[in-house]
Parts: C-alpha cells; structure tokens; sequence
C-alpha cells in the first residue's frame, strides 16, 4: 500500500507559455513558481515547439526548482507529454510513433487529457472502445488530473482507465496563466527530476487538483473553438481535393 506522507515531491509537468498558447513569457512563468514555492518538479510543455522549454532547461540553475525539458505533442490521436526530450517530435503522427519517437530521445510520454473532445474528437471513443491501445503505444503513465479540462467527466474517465490498465497516473495544471500553474499536482517520493522519473517508473504517485480560474476558460474557450473550426476547414478541404483527383 502506498502510504502518501512519503511523497513529499510535488511535480506541475504540464504548462504553457507564450510560444504557443500560454498567456505569459517564459520568464515570467518561471519566476511566479519561484514566488509560489510550492513546486519542486516542472516542465514547460508548449504545443509543438521547444524554444521556452529549453530556456528554462538551460537557465535551470538560476531556480529554486528542477526543470525537465518537454513539449506537448499533437499526435493524431490527441496530445502527448513529452519529457526529457530535447529536438522537435513530428506532430500528426499514431500514438504509438509518437511514443517511440520520445523513447528515441529517452524521453517519457505521458497522454495528456485522453477524453478531452476538443483536442480530437475521435479518440476519446477509441480509448472508451478499446482501452488496451494505451497501453500497447508504449505509454509511459496517463494525465488522469487536467485542471483546465474543458469535456466534463475527461478526469473522471481519465482516472478510470488508469485503474483499469493499472499505469502511472499523474496530474497537472495544463497552466496557460499564472493563477492556474500549481492547479495539478503529482506527488512523489524525493524531490529531484530524477526523484520524479523514479517514480513514473514504479507507478508510485499519488495526484490533487483543482480546476482553473473561470477567467482562463472564458480566455481560452474562443481560441480553441477557432482552432477547431480551423481544423474542420483543412480537413473539408483536403476531402474535397481527394475527391476532385
């Protein structure tokens, strides 16, 4: 039985900035969890890019808390945590490509927000059909805490398949401000980056949260509708060149 007083580590490894949709600088963010104290693990994990993660990784030293470099990867089958990854990670690629690229770099991925509707609409029913492909990918651990998940019940269910599939559960902020950062949290045992790997490892966490300000939804709610719609528009597009060749 875990006992949760020995997990005295508490990792935020899923936050954002403003190299791609977080609301603060790299630097800002970085010294607001400095102020907030209660962080002893994180990664910046922006969508696709790499550029303030790595400034963090590189200025690690100039902070009272261990950073992992990562990036938040849009698989075409919803988005992947990749830890401990420092070159670009293709997106649109399988689940299970996606995690073998991370793993090439020996990285850890963690699927992030698995019933999130918005992020992709068709695999939340894949996950719900056929729970056993998450863990056939390779995955590494399962987000089953998103504090700003927008779908109702993604936590929920989210917590359930890792029970069923019997993987490491973490939690996370999904931070895009300040006020949120901290919202998610994955307590483990020690208080390192290597403490916390250790512990993705073993399945040896134990997860809290709460969810966002009502503010970043209303902020971020229009941004993911356009990109969505965007989305949908590419697709109606290229479905209608196919047809046309």
């Amino acid at each position: 039985m875990l006992d949760r007083k020995q997990l005295t580590g508490r990792a935020d490894i899923h936050m954002h900035t403003t190299a791609s949709d977080g609301f603060s600088s790299v630097e800002t963010v970085l010294d607001h969890i400095a102020r907030l104290g209660t962080l002893d693990v994180i990664a910046i994990t922006d969508h696709d890019v790499l550029d303030s993660s790595l400034w963090a990784y590189n200025h690690r030293a100039n902070y009272p808390f261990e950073i992992i470099p990562g990036v938040e990867v849009s698989s075409a089958e919803g988005h992947v945590l990749a830890l401990w990854v420092t070159q670009p990670i293709a997106k649109g690629m399988s689940l299970k490509d996606t995690v073998a690229a991370i793993h090439k770099q020996g990285g850890m991925a963690i699927v992030a927000h698995p019933f999130e509707v918005l992020v992709c609409s068709a695999a939340p029913f894949h996950y719900l059909r056929h729970p056993e492909c998450i863990r056939e990918s390779g995955v590494d651990a399962i987000e089953i805490h998103n504090a700003g998940a927008f779908t109702p019940g993604n936590n929920i269910l989210a917590r359930r398949l890792a029970n069923q599939l019997k993987m490491t559960a973490v939690g996370n902020s999904d931070g895009h401000s300040l006020r949120a950062i901290g919202r998610g949290v994955t307590y483990f045992k020690g208080r390192t980056a290597a403490d916390f790997r250790a512990a993705l490892i073993s399945g040896e966490t134990a997860v809290e949260g709460r969810r966002w300000p009502v503010e970043d939804y209303i902020r971020l709610f229009p941004r993911l509708v356009n990109d969505k719609m965007n989305a949908l528009s590419s697709l109606g597009a290229r479905l209608t060149q196919a047809g046309r060749s």
